[in-house]
C-alpha cells in the first residue's frame, strides 16, 4: 500500500477538506454525505498504511454509536410523528440525513488529523498560506499544550493519591493544579516569545499603523 496522504502538501489538503466540509455545510442530501464518507475511507485504505487504518477504525467504532444517538434525534424529533416514537416517513429520512452529515464530517476529519502532522500543517501554511510568524509560533505553542496539560493532570492526581486523598476526574483540586501548572508554562512561553523577537515586531507593527 502506498502513502501517498501523508506525502500531499498539508496546506493544500486542509484548504481542500476544509472547502468541501464547508460545502456540505450548504448542501442536505444524504447521497452526497455518504459519498464523501466512502472516498474518505477508500483514501485511507489506499493512502495510509496498516496502522492508520486500525487508528480510524478506533475512531469509528465509538463514533458509530453517537451517530446512531444522532439518527435517533432526527428520527424522533425530526418530523411530527405519526406515533410515540415518530415512525413517520419524513423523520426516518432526517434522521438518515443527520447521520450521513456527522459520517461525513468524520471521514473528512479522519483524512486530515491521520494523515497531517500537526507542525508539518503549520510550517505549510507559513510557507504555502502566507502565514505570520508570530501566529504560527502561537498555534505551534497551543498544540503543544495539549500533552502538558495531560501530564500536569496525571501528576495531579498522582500527587494527591501519595498525600492519600481521593478525588474524582473532574475534581476541581486537580482541575486548579493543572490549570496553575498551565499559567506558568504560559509565562515561559511569554518569556520565550519576547527573546525570539515577537515582541519587537508587534510594536514596530503598532508604530506603523500609528
Amino acid at each position: 500500500m502506498t502513502n501517498f496522504l501523508h506525502k500531499l502538501n498539508p496546506f493544500y489538503k486542509f484548504i481542500t477538506l476544509a472547502t468541501i466540509a464547508t460545502g456540505l455545510t450548504f448542501i442536505h442530501s444524504f447521497t452526497i454525505n455518504m459519498w464523501i464518507f466512502t472516498i474518505c475511507i477508500i483514501l485511507l485504505l489506499l493512502g495510509t498504511k496498516p496502522d492508520t487504518w486500525q487508528k480510524a477504525l478506533k475512531i469509528i467504532i465509538p463514533l458509530t454509536v453517537i451517530g446512531f444517538g444522532t439518527f435517533m434525534s432526527g428520527f424522533i424529533w425530526g418530523d411530527p410523528p405519526q406515533s410515540t416514537f415518530g415512525t413517520s416517513l419524513t423523520s426516518a429520512q432526517t434522521g438518515l440525513n443527520m447521520l450521513s452529515r456527522f459520517f461525513s464530517f468524520t471521514g473528512l476529519g479522519l483524512v486530515i488529523s491521520l494523515t497531517t502532522e500537526p507542525f508539518a500543517l503549520v510550517k505549510s501554511m507559513q510557507k504555502d498560506g502566507r502565514l505570520p510568524r508570530k501566529f504560527a509560533y502561537g498555534m505551534m505553542a497551543a498544540i503543544n499544550l495539549v500533552p502538558h496539560m495531560k501530564a500536569e493532570y496525571k501528576n495531579a492526581h498522582l500527587a494527591l493519591a501519595v498525600r492519600g486523598v481521593r478525588v474524582g476526574s473532574l475534581s476541581p483540586k486537580v482541575i486548579f493544579a493543572m490549570l496553575v501548572a498551565c499559567f506558568r508554562w504560559s509565562e515561559m512561553l511569554s518569556i520565550a516569545m519576547h527573546s525570539k523577537g515577537f515582541h519587537s515586531e508587534m510594536s514596530s507593527a503598532k508604530t506603523t499603523e500609528s
